[in-house]
């Protein structure tokens, strides 16, 4: 099967961990510290919900199968590309959607570079250097995110559609929102994220195994927070996440700390 793609964002999911918080409560964002524990939850399911669908890129088919990759909003996305072996894209995007049919506008803009690879044709490595501005807005809430990638996906079995996967690269993303009407509030939200030799089972899907380190900042209504640490994938749906020299372990799943 070819490679179905639209513009690609892995970092946005956890972009909307503040988004969703702010669109429950419009309160004023400076309130208690976030404690390491929420936001090792957070920090660890931001990678695995971007890769396997939850906002971004879904590797579950593998990246010969039907996987999609995309920027998302209102469960829908900007721009499909059905690329064939060999495909070279470098351009700027501008482009601007009244995404939900009510008012809700989403600008994206910026600039995307993404190559695929293919081994007897079959598509085996995928690469992609992405800087991208989103914007959103409404009579209600005006909320915008910058997104920065650069990473490198390869086959380990280079003609297999289902063959575990290795990634290794940076995403980094930044985002800042105000609600307009009603309680009124504002809040904004930073992480980044250098993954170092990431194996990935799409089948599963689940990362078997490789690390991370991040740092994330920001504000909102769930509290303040500022942090650095490392995550270690261990495969079975777990990660341990280490922040201020302790450990958690959080379920890939369900987002469980322990």
């Amino acid at each position: 099967m070819k490679l179905r793609s639209q513009v690609l964002c892995v970092a946005i999911a956890t972009i909307a961990f503040t988004f969703s918080g702010c669109k429950k409560s419009a309160t004023n964002p400076a309130g208690p510290a976030l404690s390491p524990s929420a936001v090792a939850s957070q920090v660890a399911l931001g990678i695995t919900s971007s890769l396997f669908g939850g906002m971004g890129v879904n590797l579950s088919g593998g990246l010969s199968g039907a996987t999609t990759f995309g920027v998302k909003h209102g469960g829908k996305v900007i721009q499909d590309i059905t690329p064939d072996c060999g495909t070279i894209v470098d351009t700027t995007l501008a482009a601007t959607t009244d995404t939900l049919g009510t008012g809700d506008y989403f600008t994206l803009s910026g600039s995307f570079k993404f190559s695929f690879g293919c081994t007897n044709n079959v598509v085996s490595s995928y690469s992609t250097n992405d800087n991208l501005n989103i914007k959103v807005i409404s009579t209600s809430t005006d909320f915008n995110y910058k997104i920065g990638e650069a990473f490198t996906l390869t086959a380990l079995t280079p003609t297999s559609q289902t063959s575990n996967l290795t990634m290794t690269g940076t995403v980094s993303s930044a985002g800042s929102y105000s609600i307009l009407t009603g309680n009124k509030g504002s809040g904004s939200t930073s992480f980044n994220y250098t993954l170092t030799s990431l194996v990935i089972d799409p089948t599963i899907p689940d990362i078997l195994s490789g690390s991370a380190t991040f740092s994330t900042n920001g504000s909102g209504p769930n509290g303040v927070w500022n942090y650095q640490g490392t995550i270690t994938f261990l495969g079975n749906h777990i990660a341990t996440v280490v922040i201020n020299g302790t450990s958690y372990t959080v379920n890939l799943q369900t987002g469980a700390v322990s």
